[in-house]
């Protein structure tokens, strides 16, 4: 036998060891075999990929680079090379040995796969998909390649394409459990829920323990409304599971969303757990939870981190007009617009140009309609990605993306890491820091974020006087009338209003409510649920306090201007602590009944006495419970006070500055027009106060 056939069955050897996971073992003897045979590049190659799979990636690049010192025309090194410097995210340098390995076999469709990735990484998504496709055409039965071209097309919103391609890899792999659950969780996203529930249960059929399937069906059910049903799954993972936060954070939320306290104290306790671990939690699901500043500044950096900024870099331009361009789904009647309707209205058409940018999928009722004709130009963009409505607005020149609605439900913050303008700003929808690097202002004022705050917000702040929230007072109000009769509540009795979301009352505020009602015999509460299961909560927390649950009724949602009518039943709107009103509030106000609050830490704890604090009622905010507790109390038992308490109220409707609309839109512009000269002058981003 020849020496040559020797070393030829030794190769065979280590492959077959390394075939078998016996890495030590074939980095020993191939190192020693090496040591004789210093010519053999297959030698490193093997000690370099061993190592490779021993995560031992600094290692693996050392000896593929001595195997290709000896065979620089092997493309398999050079890919080999790739992956470890990919594994080690030294992406520029893992580009070059693919492109390396590219050129030796132009049919190396792993090489453009790992390209495809690097430039993933990099959020260069027209190249990640260009080198995708390339390593599809070579290998059409490439499932992990359309898998991860599907990925990048659900992230820049061509959902079309993505749901092909995961399609695609479903076909080629009917075991791709992670194929499966994202094109559930894109379907839930376009809410396309037979679709979602069907990839979703293939998920679970094929792996009933898997919790990520698990965890979207439960946000599937959660979308719908079933609360217990949705809460179920959540509750299933963490049982087995207790680290999955993602899920612990949808069961917090969904617990208060339903008025479900038994785990009140324990989330309370957990929440900085949550904020530690790094997982992208929505921001907007804890707000109701925690009043520390500093948190959510961290939970916002967490959830954006999966938000890529573009390198796009748009210069603003001089115009006659300043371009506007408000982006959000919720052009109809809805709690975040009709107070904007104002703006839109009365923006001066002699120095701006108003677009509306609608992504939503909402039916078009008519205050929608009636919004639209304020507006020069109006795109609905539903169906375009992320990219095409971002280049749409660059291509119209707008100098001022808004971007109404942050970190809240249904928004598309991605449109904005593409640069949609020269200026970006939060405005309204979600009250907080978003932590995206692409937001360059949020809109506030110094009571919702106060001095020691500001270190808590990733955005430049605009500080309106006032208050940071707009109104619209114009609005109708029912002249239907409404009674205490049609709930069963005499004429002289005393009645307390909530119509905040029922996730935002805890029982802190509930005890305090519960307290009041039973030192008071004439004295009910009313809140504004329709879902049996939280009046049952409900009902069952009043029991627990003693109170008759004859004295709390339940109302049901109608449209804005019958609701501002049922005002008229109440004497006191009680807000919530953590999360405040917000259009509740000016609701209340609107409809002349007095709000109390109890300002907190945060910007959603501190909402309320932005508003009372325009509206010329300083007397009516609180700064701890207490304190609140006692001036309800102090109202109801004294009816002079109250009725005097009322009729500023209405006074203040007419003659303080939150109903001021025109003044409102005035000073908005303002700031623009102080944000788009200093940009226009490179000046660097500052706070501004207006």
């Amino acid at each position: 036998m020849s020496e040559i056939s020797k070393i030829d069955q030794q190769i065979l050897y280590l492959i077959k060891l390394f075939e078998n996971k016996n890495f030590d073992e074939v980095i020993s003897q191939s190192s020693n075999l090496f040591k004789e045979n210093k010519k053999l590049s297959i030698l490193p190659n093997l000690i370099g990929a061993s190592y490779s799979k021993k995560n031992q990636n600094k290692e693996a690049i050392k000896f593929y680079k001595i195997a290709i010192n000896l065979d620089n025309k092997n493309y398999e090194y050079f890919n080999n090379l790739g992956k470890s410097q990919l594994l080690l995210s030294k992406y520029d340098e893992a580009k070059e040995s693919f492109l390396e390995s590219i050129k030796l076999n132009s049919k190396n469709y792993d090489g453009y796969f790992n390209l495809g990735i690097i430039y993933q990484e990099k959020n260069l998504y027209s190249l990640s998909i260009q080198n995708y496709k390339l390593a599809i055409k070579i290998n059409n039965n490439f499932s992990i390649a359309h898998y991860n071209l599907a990925i990048v097309y659900s992230i820049i919103g061509e959902n079309d394409s993505s749901i092909n391609h995961y399609k695609k890899s479903i076909d080629l792999n009917k075991f791709y459990l992670k194929a499966y659950n994202n094109l559930g969780a894109l379907y839930i996203k376009l809410k396309e829920k037979e679709f979602a529930k069907k990839y979703l249960s293939n998920a679970i059929t094929l792996d009933p323990e898997y919790y990520e399937a698990n965890h979207n069906l439960g946000v599937l059910e959660l979308e719908d409304k079933n609360y217990s049903k949705s809460l179920s799954y959540f509750k299933k993972i963490i049982k087995k599971n207790p680290k999955f936060l993602k899920s612990y954070v949808q069961m917090m939320y969904i617990e208060r969303k339903i008025c479900d306290w038994t785990n009140f104290d324990k989330s309370k306790k957990n929440i900085k757990e949550i904020t530690e671990s790094c997982i992208e939690a929505t921001p907007w699901q804890l707000l109701s939870i925690d009043d520390d500043p500093f948190l959510e500044l961290k939970r916002a950096y967490n959830y954006s981190s999966k938000f890529k900024t573009s390198d796009e870099n748009i210069k603003i331009k001089k115009k006659n007009k300043i371009r506007i361009g408000y982006f959000t789904p919720d052009f109809f009647e809805h709690a975040g617009m009709i107070n904007m309707e104002g703006i839109f209205k009365y923006h001066n058409k002699d120095k701006y140009e108003v677009y509306g940018f609608d992504y939503g999928y909402q039916k078009k009722d008519k205050t929608h309609f009636r919004i639209k004709e304020y507006f020069d130009n109006f795109f609905y963009v539903a169906d375009m990605n992320d990219n095409q409505i971002a280049d749409l607005s660059r291509r119209h020149d707008i100098d001022i993306a808004i971007h109404r609605n942050g970190h809240s439900q249904n928004s598309r913050s991605n449109i904005f890491s593409y640069r949609a303008a020269p200026l970006q700003l939060s405005f309204l929808g979600y009250p907080g820091t978003t932590g995206l690097d692409f937001i360059d202002y949020i809109l506030a004022d110094k009571i919702v974020i106060p001095n020691e705050n500001i270190k808590c917000f990733s955005e430049k702040i605009i500080f309106m006087p006032d208050t940071y929230y707009p109104t619209f007072n114009e609005r109708k109000i029912s002249t239907s009338i409404v009674t205490r009769n049609t709930l069963g509540i005499s004429k002289d009795s005393l009645v307390l209003c909530c119509f905040n979301n029922s996730y935002k009352i805890s029982p802190e505020e509930f005890d305090i409510w519960a307290r009041i009602i039973n030192k008071l015999n004439n004295c009910y509460l009313i809140l504004l649920v329709e879902n049996d299961e939280i009046k049952k909560n409900l009902q069952h927390e009043a029991n627990k306090r003693n109170v008759d649950i004859k004295k709390i009724k339940f109302l049901n949602y109608i449209n804005n201007q019958e609701h501002l009518g049922r005002h008229s039943i109440g004497d006191i709107y009680l807000d919530t602590f953590n999360y405040n009103g917000h259009t509740s509030i000016v609701d209340s106000l609107y409809s002349g009944l007095p709000v109390i609050t109890k300002i907190g830490k945060s910007f959603s704890s501190r909402v309320g006495a932005s508003l009372l604090n325009s509206f010329n009622m300083k007397n009516l905010i609180t700064t701890d419970a207490k304190q609140y507790e006692n001036l309800i109390f102090e109202l109801l038992k004294d009816r002079t006070k109250l009725s005097k308490i009322k009729e500023q109220v209405k006074i203040n409707i007419s003659n303080s500055n939150l109903f001021n609309t025109k003044k409102y839109v005035s000073n908005l512009e303002k700031a623009f027009e102080i944000i788009v000269h200093n940009k226009l002058n490179d000046k660097k981003l500052e706070n501004i106060e207006v």
